[in-house]
């Protein structure tokens, strides 16, 4: 894939990826490897960065590890060192150093970082999407001519242009200074939006967080799941909120998602599950009352497909490595 064109994800079940890194990396991209490589901790197995400021995270990984499942909300990352292979639906996608992804929902994926090492461990850095501010870009902008692009949906991904990398730095600069990160940060964001906009995934930006476009009525019932994911789901009340027949639903959701909406609500569920076992340390029989679930052994058998083992072996294992999440 070249820098002028994209990926996305949902329209046909088969692997794609991204270009190989440029044989003379961007010194932009060299200068953010070497920031992030010096703010985050030295602690081998994993870590995960949140940064003074707001909505940017830094990643680093220095050996591989099995896949997880997790959520990304809407978000844009840039892989700056090492590989990573993304999940989404049936299509697997994976991302070489220089390469960016962006979401517009929040998605359940399956994700593996696939290239790191102690030597040259995983880096990358993830920016939370403000889709209000991303909107008001998009008014003020003038319509660009564009490709079309397929109808898939929820994920695009391209390569950073070195204006894009630019941005980054110069917002991953301001961490430890509060007066100017208060002063810069949001116009950089908004920059950031522009150089999103003036990519090679632009064209896909613009059509799925305008105001009025088709798939409203989807981010409404993510929206409802999100908050009552706890709560038995009833899919023809969901179609009602959306707008949609149940059929129109179902398959607008899973377009957008790469999921049923009833899948969806079971990654939720585990996800925050995992979260109370690890963070609160509650067990294994308040985590699936809690989350939704009226049997703790459907719990526990649906936990383990998903994380690849039982509950209380999976949350040892995590704790004993960090307690990562992601």
């Amino acid at each position: 894939m070249t820098s002028s064109s994209i990926s996305q994800f949902g329209s046909n079940p088969v692997r794609s990826l991204t270009s190989r890194a440029p044989a003379e990396p961007d010194e932009r991209l060299q200068a953010l490897k070497r920031l992030i490589g010096k703010v985050t901790p030295q602690i081998g197995f994993n870590d995960v960065c949140k940064t003074s400021i707001p909505d940017l995270t830094f990643y680093r990984m220095d050996k591989l590890a099995t896949p997880t499942y997790c959520i990304y909300e809407p978000c844009v990352a840039i892989i700056l060192q090492g590989a990573k292979e993304i999940t989404f639906g049936e299509q697997a996608c994976e991302f070489a150093q220089g390469s960016f992804f962006v979401t517009s929902v929040d998605i359940p994926t399956l994700a593996r970082v696939t290239a790191a090492s102690e030597q040259t461990p995983y880096l990358s850095i993830v920016l939370k999407l403000d889709l209000s501010m991303l909107n008001e870009v998009i008014q003020t902008q003038a319509p660009l001519k564009q490709e079309a692009t397929p109808e898939a949906r929820g994920f695009a991904s391209g390569m950073a242009s070195s204006e894009m990398l630019d941005a980054f730095a110069r917002l991953s600069a301001l961490t430890g200074q509060p007066l100017e990160a208060g002063l810069m940060s949001d116009l950089i964001k908004r920059e950031i939006c522009v150089r999103l906009l003036l990519s090679c995934a632009g064209h896909w930006l613009r059509s799925v967080t305008r105001d009025g476009y088709r798939d409203k009525g989807i981010v409404r019932a993510i929206e409802w799941l999100k908050l009552h994911y706890d709560e038995p789901l009833h899919v023809a009340q969901l179609a009602q909120l959306s707008g949609m027949a149940s059929s129109t639903l179902h398959h607008n959701f899973r377009k957008l998602t790469g999921t049923s909406p009833v899948q969806y609500q079971k990654s939720l569920r585990l996800q925050a599950a995992r979260s109370l076992m690890l963070t609160e340390r509650v067990d294994v029989n308040t985590a699936a009352l809690r989350v939704g679930y009226e049997s703790v052994a459907q719990f526990s058998r649906e936990y383990a497909r998903r994380f690849g083992a039982p509950p209380s072996r999976d949350i040892k294992y995590a704790r004993e490595n960090g307690g990562r999440l992601d």
